[in-house]
């Protein structure tokens, strides 16, 4: 079934992709020869017209070929070239491409909302963690972070996000403390070997067991599902990573809780066990999210707004890539695509057609950098055409697109590694 989910989430982002360039094409009256879903051997196809349209054999891909498109193609003046086109008409050709995958976004986002999603809430703090970037800014439990380097935070994915893009650099925090608002500096610290960026900030989660693992000491002390730790040796407890320390903390010794079960408070005496390498008692936290649906109207606002702010972490994060402030060891390719596929149709419609829409963002601002061979190489080629009243020299085209393609292989040499390495050498 991950498989099947990756061919659809492949197969929706390059056919909304080709059909862009193909329907622009077609209104310039440029002659469209092939419309390939898939890349490689033939399997199937049918022409109608002067098109061809065909199912490749390869799900990784696809193309429209156009009529004198190919810079080594010699034109032969015809007016329903590629070339014989203006280049206001030659860069629409080119930019609709990426620009129907953001449409495609702006459209799969609000059913997102339409058919309900899991809401976050605000991103209030609910611990900070000792030692950690956020203690020494000076962060506190129940700051509510309203905006990150002049970016309105709504939900703790948003501010996690931008945490995340600027590992080593100092980012301005605006947070609503007991009704006032401060400004915090905040310099997140590069986490491992992807350089991403954390600050020990942590949402809230109450201290209430989901899950009593069998045989540990939890289930020996008559630990149950849905008890709430109020105090740990007389130590008040008001969120799980401050009980998880607790117990890593303990060195074995017994701990006093003070729980809450059903409405009454209980003692119970617990000792932590040593199991991989740190003390624990064997129990896990609960989870309750809120599912919600929301209104025609409100969905299609946020929608939108989940949009732009999906596209300008996009932006962000190629702008760090590009700069080598992020690891280039973040991306991924097809393999870990299929897997967040597999993995978000398990979650939920919703959640598919979240991944669907980010992936789709991601596609198409990824074709508009200026790399030959992507549509944003042949943009600026057009671009340079304009301020020189004339095209570049074959040569120069030829050249630059064995060096665009060159870029591109090893780009999928390394995302195809990094694929590799996480499936079969991530712990």
């Amino acid at each position: 079934m991950t498989i099947i989910y990756f061919l659809i989430v492949i197969g929706v982002l390059v056919f909304v992709h080709e059909f862009g360039h193909f329907i622009m094409a077609k209104r310039a009256g440029v002659r469209v020869e092939k419309f390939s879903l898939g890349m490689g051997p033939k399997i199937w196809g049918f022409k109608k017209g002067d098109t061809e349209y065909i199912l490749s054999a390869l799900p990784l891909g696809g193309y429209v070929k156009m009529a004198g498109e190919n810079p080594d193609e010699e034109p032969t003046g015809a007016s329903d070239e590629f070339q014989s086109k203006t280049v206001l008409q030659r860069a629409g050709i080119a930019v609709t491409g990426p620009l129907t995958n953001i449409v495609l976004a702006f459209l799969v986002m609000p059913l997102v909302f339409l058919i309900g999603t899991y809401a976050e809430g605000p991103a209030k703090v609910g611990y900070v963690e000792k030692k950690s970037p956020a203690e020494r800014a000076g962060f506190m439990a129940g700051d509510v972070i309203e905006n990150i380097n002049g970016r309105r935070i709504t939900d703790w994915t948003k501010a996690l996000s931008l945490i995340a893009v600027n590992p080593d650099k100092e980012v301005t925090v605006t947070i609503d403390r007991a009704g006032q608002k401060q400004t915090i500096k905040l310099l997140p610290e590069a986490a491992t070997e992807l350089k991403i960026g954390m600050s020990g900030l942590v949402p809230e989660m109450p201290a209430e067991f989901g899950r009593i693992r069998p045989g540990l000491p939890g289930e020996k002390a008559g630990l149950q599902v849905n008890d709430r730790i109020l105090a740990v040796d007389n130590k008040t407890v008001y969120h799980w990573n401050q009980f998880s320390a607790l117990v890593k903390e303990s060195n074995g010794k017994a701990l006093a809780l003070t729980i809450e079960r059903k409405g009454e408070r209980i003692e119970k005496t617990v000792t932590p066990a040593f199991d991989n390498g740190r003390y624990v008692i064997g129990v896990e936290p609960v989870m309750r999210l809120v599912f919600k649906k929301y209104g025609f109207v409100e969905s299609v606002q946020l929608g939108f707004a989940k949009t732009i702010e999906a596209m300008d972490l996009t932006f962000i994060t190629l702008k760090q890539l590009l700069s080598f402030n992020l690891s280039i060891k973040t991306l991924g390719g097809p393999v870990m695509i299929a897997q967040m596929s597999g993995q978000a149709a398990a979650a939920g419609l919703s959640t598919f057609l979240s991944l669907l829409a980010i992936i789709s963002i991601s596609l198409g601002m990824l074709n508009l950098l200026p790399i030959p061979v992507l549509d944003g190489g042949l943009i600026l080629f057009l671009v340079i055409e304009a301020i020189r009243k004339k095209p570049l020299s074959r040569k120069v085209m030829e050249v630059s697109q064995s060096i665009g393609a060159a870029v591109l292989i090893t780009l999928i040499a390394v995302v195809s590694y990094n694929d590799v390495m996480r499936m079969f050498f991530s712990k």
